[in-house]
């Protein structure tokens, strides 16, 4: 059995792949959400008294967590993609966190020195245009690489920061001090309830039910911000002044829709947000003022891909590449960026392969993975008690192979539907989404033309679902029934068996269930390494 340790594990859908094969035993697994914790806890550890669960990555001990458990054969994880820059998009402000995640990823493969260690994450990590930023936090081992000459090309880059639109204040020399950037931005409930009611703007129904819930609280916060401000301060007095309009505004519905310096006062917050991550996240560079007018923060990057290959220098013979899940037995398309790397000293250069299409294997469809649940009985609310198989015939192969050692139907729990939304899923016909609606059925929808193609999408029973998120978000169709996908029809399409239960609220149970990585893709990924190692 190979000592393994799971890093960003969410749920458990890489480790569950691992673990099915017989050959891996799950030692730690790190994971900072409380739910998607728990739902692993009860799932995956062979030994829950003796698992170490590691809540945070960052500055985390690796080579003392390997020493106690006596070395750690195989690192696996999928670090989260999300603050991963795109170059080409001006306005990209997810610098964030995430992508010292990443890096954190390989610290822990430095330290640990395993015999192999696979990266997860979607196929972003191929391409040239997602990068890191230069940073003071890993300016040093950067330049050390390269002097060593790995390729690491650096390419100049201009992060958008906002237009320089104000006659009040100087934007640049706001932005170039911190403490400035900090001092303008305001309270965080405070932003979040004017940030709630603008994206509420363009749709009347919802933003007199804000309005209703919270047009006190709001008062309150906005009366608490004004006798805070001091009279010296150029820039909260320009926040005092968008806010003094906004106030008045509150009371009816048409002039919150209306309201300009509510558009203004968001946009210019967001934009001081982005300003903030540059120093929060000690990126070197400066800002300037462009000739078009514009504030950007000028710097340096480099793809994700070069860091991914260069970081481990020698230690490791490594490869990547993009696998569809469909080809490995998931019902749905699915693609993702897998890295294996297998340490040199393990042997002479191996020859490392990826699942790939095979045009006589089955392709499994949204029938065989969820029909045999139809008659099931699905539950609204929390608690959802598991329930009995319907007496079926329609019991596909694939959903034989989910049912195996379960005697029920766990987290069959659905969103409750409203009577708009159901004339919505009524006149949508499989396959198709809110594209499909006519007009008058996008009216609750202030740019219908902006919404997203996964959005209300019926599900074509012939064919592999598309890519699952949160389909409680995106509000998925059930082909047949007039209702949305339960959780566990969901988790049916990642390929959980039944016996896998989730922990949590509703929407933390769906959320789980879109990170994870399909189990029958992670086992796939692990079969291959098994050949290897």
């Amino acid at each position: 059995m190979y000592k393994t340790i799971d890093l960003f594990a969410g749920a458990g859908g890489l480790s569950l792949g691992f673990k099915q094969t017989g050959k891996f035993t799950l030692l730690a697994a790190a994971e900072i959400q409380e739910s998607a914790r728990e739902t692993y806890k009860r799932n995956i550890p062979d030994n829950p008294e003796t698992f170490v669960f590691i809540k945070n990555v960052i500055g985390y001990d690796f080579k003392k967590l390997s020493e106690s458990l006596g070395g750690i054969d195989i690192v696996i994880g999928g670090p989260p993609c999300q603050g991963f820059s795109n170059a080409n998009r001006q306005k990209n402000h997810l610098i964030s966190l995430n992508n010292a995640l990443v890096k954190e990823f390989f610290r822990a493969i430095k330290e640990i020195q395993p015999k192999a260690f696979v990266m997860e994450n979607v196929n972003m990590l191929e391409s040239n245009t997602h990068r890191f930023y230069d940073s003071e936090k890993d300016h040093d081992v950067i330049t050390a690489l390269i002097e060593k000459g790995y390729k690491i090309p650096l390419k100049e880059d201009k992060l958008f920061i906002t237009k320089d639109a104000i006659n009040e204040f100087d934007i640049l020399s706001t932005v170039s001090d911190c403490k400035k950037v900090q001092a303008f931005l305001l309270p965080k409930k405070l932003f979040q309830l004017l940030h709630t009611m603008k994206k509420h703007k363009g749709n009347k129904e919802r933003l007199k039910s804000f309005l209703e819930k919270n047009s006190k609280t709001l008062t309150k916060k906005i009366d608490e911000y004004y006798n805070s401000a001091k009279a010296e301060d150029v820039l909260a007095q320009w926040n005092c002044r968008k806010l003094k309009h906004i106030r008045e505004a509150i009371s009816s519905i048409e002039s919150v829709a209306n309201c300009v310096e509510l558009s203004e006062l968001i946009e210019l917050q967001k934009n001081m947000l982005a300003a903030l991550e540059i120093y929060q996240n000690k990126l070197i560079g400066d800002f300037l003022r462009t000739d078009s007018g514009t504030i950007v923060f000028k710097t340096n990057s480099y793809a994700v891909i070069d860091y991914v290959s260069a970081i481990l220098g020698d230690d490791y013979f490594q490869r990547g590449a993009t696998v569809n899940a469909k080809w490995c037995g998931v019902p749905q398309e699915r693609k993702r960026h897998i890295v294996i790397g297998i340490h040199r000293r393990e042997g002479a250069e191996p020859i490392i392969a990826f699942p790939t299409e095979d045009p006589a294997s089955k392709i499994y469809t949204v029938k065989d993975a969820i029909y045999d649940l139809k008659d099931c009985e699905v539950c609204y609310d929390l608690p959802c008690l598991p329930v009995p198989y319907s007496p079926t015939e329609d019991i596909s192969s694939y959903a034989q192979q989910m049912r195996e050692g379960s005697e029920t139907v766990k987290n069959h729990i659905a969103t409750n539907t409203t009577p708009t939304a159901k004339k919505r899923f009524n006149a949508i016909e499989p396959g198709h989404n809110f594209h499909s609606l006519s007009q008058e059925m996008k009216s609750t929808y202030s740019k219908p033309e902006r919404t997203q193609n996964t959005i209300y999408l019926k599900l074509d029973p012939q064919k592999p679902s598309d890519t699952v998120v949160n389909v409680r978000k995106s509000m998925w169709i059930h082909p047949t029934l007039s209702r949305a996908i339960s959780v566990r029809e969901a988790a049916r399409l990642q390929s959980f068996p039944d016996t896998f239960e989730f922990w949590g609220s509703k929407g933390s149970q769906y959320q789980q269930v879109g990170n994870a990585v399909p189990p029958l893709l992670s086992k796939a990924i692990a079969e291959k390494l098994l050949q290897l190692i």
